[in-house]
């Protein structure tokens, strides 16, 4: 059985994978600015994406909902800040974007 950080691991992968199958260009993982995080940033020509990537099992999503209603206000909020904060700080001029990006696993398929 995989700890909760593995799994969530396991979905970031599938979710860099499938930037990256994009054209994105995955620029940091798990980025901290002071208490935000940010799962992935990446970018393309265009667009630089900011991800918060949500894995769930086939019983935890029947438990507790979808992988994005995990995604509530206060969390789009830290979200924004942290595109805020990154953008200045690295003097990004592409067009930002958030995204949510769920990953579902079956059960024991991880």
């Amino acid at each position: 059985m995989k700890t909760r950080m593995e799994v969530g691991a396991y979905g970031e992968d599938v979710a860099c994978a499938y930037f990256e199958s994009k054209g994105f260009c995955v620029k940091h993982r798990n980025f901290r600015i002071g208490h935000l995080e940010t799962d992935i940033i990446c970018e393309d020509d265009e667009h630089i994406v900011f991800a918060e990537v949500k894995t769930r099992s086939e019983g935890i999503s029947a438990r507790y909902g979808s992988a994005r209603d995990a995604v509530d206000v206060k969390k789009l909020a830290r979200l924004k800040e942290s595109v805020y904060l990154y953008m200045r700080m690295h003097g990004v001029k592409k067009i930002p974007r958030i995204d949510v990006v769920e990953v579902y696993l079956r059960t024991g398929k991880v």
